[in-house]
């Protein structure tokens, strides 16, 4: 049921908060090391962007992410939600940012963003360290009004009474699975119970198409950092090919790798490290590491670091012993041949998926050729996933999957994988090769960002094993 007083229940909400509006002064200051982030002016203007995209009688909520706990001690380290950092920066957790096209009235402000946070504790950060509150989020990140999240729960039975659509994305958890009563609860089956219960004709979508839009093509200052992220990944490429030695352990090139990561500044992984060895290199998203590697071993690393929330994606595949076998290498070659058409098939207006059909040809065409596979239905036994996604904040970023925009950048990663007892020659069993590079769409053509690293066979065994 529709309310014509929403207006007058917010200001006496807010009135009754005020206090806390604004955190008081802690003895803690939160303090921001690095200084390349994205400025909160590009964030607030990506937020009027979503706010212009939007119908006037609707809403936008964006959760933090959850913070998950780690075997009843500590936390896992946080990493925020992927849209919270696209349209704030905030990197804390807890935070709820809401916006609102025909803005509240605050005070004596109509405001269109309002952003929701924990208040500053003193003793939590004892534990804990600095976090940021409603001050530190008006003055550093650029939001109109910081409120404490104690107030959200009213302000958002109020605020829905007066809308048609409440637009929830990027939920921080879609469901759990409750122990022995044996059934899941779903967010968004209780989100729009509760929407029912406050205004029954308001519709409730998790799409909200326009910040997708916004994501697949990047501004000057994702691209900054992405190529940031890169550069620190094709370092730890560098290292991990360098120092590898037959009888090494997975996991002893994993370390190698991802030293190199936080040496150059990354906050982490932007995925698992996947470091196959072997048969290990034939299973697409193998993470365990553990396994030692003999002679004559491939190595396929499919390894990027995150460096301010963007990730690279970038995977390369080497011998342990510092050269290819025959097959190894022949293969290789139709991956590396594969790939340059994928690469030369990205450009602007072409179709998301015809990097992945010119690579498919290629492969198709030189497995025939060898005897790999006798007719074309085979191919996908050695070539079963896309060549390309989109990249970003996200490993696999939103996109429209339509024709190709410029500056938008994917993934471009043909493969063949062969494991053991495959239906055909045994040579050719437990050969498992990936390329992959990270793609800048442009309307000049496509420009590898990773281009850097090492691609073709001759380049990677004058590397690998050639430790400075």
């Amino acid at each position: 049921m529709r309310t014509h007083h929403t207006s007058d229940v917010l200001q006496l909400l807010l009135l009754l908060c005020g206090s806390t509006v604004i955190a008081t002064a802690q003895t803690f200051r939160y303090v921001v090391h690095d200084q390349d982030h994205i400025p909160a002016s590009v964030h607030k203007e990506r937020r009027e962007r979503v706010l212009a995209s939007l119908p006037n009688n609707t809403a936008a909520v964006v959760f933090s992410a959850d913070v998950r706990n780690r075997q009843n001690d500590v936390d896992y380290e946080y990493r925020q939600n992927s849209d919270m950092l696209y349209l704030t920066g905030i990197p804390t957790p807890t935070a709820t940012l809401v916006l609102i096209p025909k803005g509240v009235t605050i005070g004596q402000r109509t405001v269109r963003e309002v952003v929701f946070i924990r208040a500053r504790s003193q003793d939590r950060e004892q534990w804990e360290g600095v976090s940021m509150g409603p001050r530190e989020v008006m003055e550093m990140h650029g939001i109109d009004t910081a409120i404490v999240i104690d107030s959200m729960q009213k302000f958002l039975d109020s605020l829905v009474t007066s809308i048609d659509t409440l637009l929830v994305t990027s939920l921080p958890t879609k469901s759990l699975t409750v122990p022995l009563a044996g059934k899941n609860v779903y967010a968004n089956s209780e989100i729009r119970k509760w929407a029912k219960e406050h205004n029954p004709n308001l519709v409730v979508s998790q799409r909200l198409s326009g910040l997708v839009a916004f994501r697949e093509v990047k501004d000057t200052a994702e691209l900054r950092l992405m190529q940031r992220a890169i550069d620190i990944s094709i370092e730890g490429h560098y290292a991990m090919m360098r120092g590898a030695r037959p009888g090494m352990k997975e996991y002893e090139l994993e370390a190698l790798m991802e030293y190199h990561f936080k040496r150059g500044g990354a906050e982490d992984v932007g995925y698992a490290s996947i470091v196959g060895s072997g048969y290990n290199a034939c299973i697409l998203h193998y993470s365990t590491n553990r396994r030692p590697t003999v002679n004559g071993d491939l190595v396929l690393a499919d390894c990027g670091a995150e460096y301010h929330g963007y990730t690279a994606d970038i995977t390369r595949t080497f011998p342990m012993n510092g050269k290819f076998s025959r097959e190894q290498r022949l293969l290789y070659d139709v991956v590396l041949e594969a790939q340059d058409s994928g690469i030369a098939a990205s450009r602007v207006g072409e179709s998301f998926r015809e990097p992945h059909n010119a690579a498919k040809r290629v492969i198709a065409r030189r497995l025939m050729e060898l005897g790999v596979i006798t007719k074309l239905e085979q191919l996908g036994k050695y070539f079963m996933h896309g060549t390309s996604h989109y990249l970003g904040l996200d490993v696999h970023d939103p996109g429209s999957y339509g024709p190709l925009k410029a500056n938008s950048v994917i993934t471009v990663e043909p493969g063949i994988y062969i494991p053991e007892g495959s239906d055909c020659d045994r040579k050719w069993w437990n050969i498992g090769i990936r390329i992959e590079d990270d793609i800048l769409i442009t309307p000049n053509g496509p420009v590898n960002m990773s281009g850097k690293l090492v691609r073709t066979a001759d380049e990677i065994e004058a590397i690998v094993g050639n430790a400075p």
